[in-house]
């Protein structure tokens, strides 16, 4: 670790000891002072990382060598090196190299074809492509029709402002449409608007469902407003007005505006799909239109019927409807599963929780065997050094091809070893559920008991949110760079710990879970405060944000099974339903009493006036 220090310090080697060089992992060591040594660009360098590139193909440790050796050579012209090397790349500017490399050595067989293809993707191309899109330019390949191609594959995609720039090689008399559709992406409102008072303005079937289809996830109300008027327009092909219809539906479902179960009925058959199915029953659950709720869950065709959550919801709407007595054995076919709807379900019927453990087998020869095999040598040292990308490719590698039986085994050797994260990941590849304790182990005990003093939390709940957001990996950062075991992202962290008079974390501080934990669990214990102890909506705004969880608070007080069943989030709402199976599970493996959904989840209370 420390010599893997010096290399990104760019500080000078020290000699290297007998052991370091016999250390299973020394060669990444190589590999990175090949990587930062790219800048010498010399034959004898890459002549080098050539020898260790050809010595370890195939394994982990020349991955990122390659790339970056690649780059560095393209960025060279040295074609004579890299072609022969480049056949396989995927990467996009190795691909733009690779057609530049060809151009510059008149390797031009095939040149035109992967060099257009290249170019209708609907990405901002690298500049590594421009000159080989020049050439197609001076042979005459970019027609109008394909520029008009590539601009709509951009609209497509949803994206805009890339589909006006390409727009921009369209000529003008094609070039209208295209604008206007990229406006229903970029400004749905006033677009829409444009086109409902001006119905003898012309526009493009399909941007205007997807500028409508836009509207009603940014504006739903407005949206459901609008429509009739769009739809008087006329002139849809078939199939549009019902996706229209079908698209205000959903985006009041979402919003939970009461105006959705009506859209929903007035919908067509062809224009009901699952996600129509599932979200007018959440719609009628909502209203408290458990009769329409449980017609509607009764329509749905056994891929949906026969999920849990349906049987649950199903089983709810009988009992409103119809009577307990009736719901009960719809509840008892569910109520002995270790799921978040069965726990609901033996609240009902007041039984005890069922988690079905079962230990997975031990097999102490099948783990010897497969510790001592090298890749799984150099995943696990890699670990030990914090090296956990590394790691977790050297994992892969061992077990390519390997049956679940080997990796059960191999999930108890990464949780002795301290590597919880890619335990469970693993074990749930094999779909072996039932070892809990295995799944639900207990790290970082001290910062998890300081934290939970410091908040007052129970350490349960702090667990179940660390396993949920990180898998309890303290290197973890989310793409909204959100950091460590608690998944806290930077600013959010410093401005906890200035009102808990705690130290600044800083970036990186994130990444010590002794300094992650406590401000997570203080941040959390802010949103119960905040939310008057209502657990699921604490969970939800720890997830989605304070922001996103205004807009769901109900105007009156609502059960939280319900509440949280219309979560428009898929994320956010598997997110409260996970931690709480979490919270459950990780009382059981301490060989405590199952704390009761019905208990955790009082009433959703509308939100309290402002003074």
């Amino acid at each position: 670790m420390a010599a893997m220090q010096r290399v990104r310090l760019h500080q000078p080697d020290l000699p290297d000891s007998p052991a370091l060089e016999g250390y299973a992992i020394h060669d990444y060591l190589v590999a990175a002072r090949l990587r930062r040594d790219l800048g010498l660009k010399s034959d004898e360098n890459d002549a080098t990382i050539d020898a260790f590139l050809h010595e370890h193909a195939a394994q982990p440790v020349a991955r990122g060598l390659r790339r970056e050796w690649l780059a560095s050579l393209a960025q060279r012209r040295r074609w004579d090196w890299f072609l022969p090397r480049s056949a396989d790349v995927v990467d996009p500017v190795l691909v733009c190299d690779r057609l530049q490399g060809r151009l510059a050595t008149h390797e031009t067989q095939g040149l035109a074809a992967a060099a257009l293809l290249r170019w209708l993707v609907p990405q901002k191309p690298p500049a590594e492509c421009s000159e080989v899109f020049s050439w197609l330019r001076q042979q005459g390949l970019l027609t109008p029709a394909l520029a008009e191609t590539r601009a709509r594959t951009a609209l497509a995609a949803d994206l805009p402002r890339l589909a006006r720039e390409f727009a921009g090689e369209v000529p003008v008399n094609r070039r209208a449409a295209l604008i206007q559709w990229s406006d229903l992406l970029d400004s749905p409102r006033s677009a829409l608007r444009i086109l409902a008072a001006q119905a003898s303005l012309p526009v493009e079937p399909e941007a205007l469902a997807a500028g409508f289809d836009k509207l009603t996830r940014t504006e739903p109300a407005f949206a459901l407003d609008l429509l009739p008027r769009l739809l008087a327009r006329g002139g849809l092909p078939p199939g549009v007005e019902e996706r229209l219809e079908r698209s205000a539906a959903l985006g009041a479902a979402y919003d939970r505006d009461p105006r959705a179960i009506a859209a929903f009925e007035t919908l067509s058959p062809a224009a009901v799909d699952n996600a129509v199915l599932e979200w007018r029953a959440r719609a009628a659950l909502w209203n408290g239109e458990y009769a329409l709720a449980k017609r509607w869950i009764e329509q749905m065709p056994p891929s949906l019927s026969t999920q849990l959550r349906w049987r649950y919801w199903r089983a709810r709407a009988t009992a409103a409807t119809v009577g307990d007595e009736a719901a009960a054995p719809m509840y008892g076919e569910i109520a002995g599963l270790r799921d978040y709807y069965s726990y609901l379900a033996a609240d009902r019927l007041e039984r005890p929780y069922e988690l079905n453990v079962q230990p997975s087998p031990l097999d102490p020869a099948a783990q010897t065997a497969l510790a001592a095999e090298p890749a799984m040598i150099r995943a696990h040292e890699l670990f030990d050094c914090d090296m956990t990308e590394e790691a977790g490719a050297e994992w892969t590698f061992a077990l390519e091809g390997a049956g679940s039986a080997m990796k059960v085994q191999a999930a108890q050797l990464a949780s002795h070893w301290g590597w919880y994260s890619q335990s469970i990941a693993t074990l749930a590849q094999t779909g072996e559920f039932d070892d809990v304790a295995l799944r639900y182990p207990r790290p970082y005990g001290d910062a998890v008991a300081r934290a939970g003093k410091l908040a007052q939390l129970p350490q349960d709940w702090i667990l179940a949110i660390m396993r949920q957001e990180s898998l309890f990996r303290r290197d973890s950062v989310s793409r909204a760079d959100a950091r460590g075991v608690m998944q806290m992202v930077p600013s959010t962290a410093s401005a906890v710990a200035r009102r808990w008079h705690l130290p600044s974390p800083g970036r990186d501080g994130l990444f010590d879970p002794s300094i992650a934990v406590p401000l997570g669990a203080a941040y959390f214990r802010e949103l119960l405060d905040r939310y008057g102890e209502q657990l699921a909506v604490s969970l939800a705004a720890y997830n989605a944000g304070p922001a996103a969880v205004a807009h769901w608070v109900p105007p009156q007080s609502m059960d939280a099974d319900v509440w949280i069943e219309n979560i428009p989030y898929n994320e956010t709402r598997g997110y409260v339903q996970h931690i709480l199976e979490h919270i459950v599970a990780f009382a059981a493996v301490r060989g405590a009493a199952a704390p009761r959904l019905d208990v955790l989840l009082a009433p959703i209370e509308p939100a309290a006036p402002l003074l």
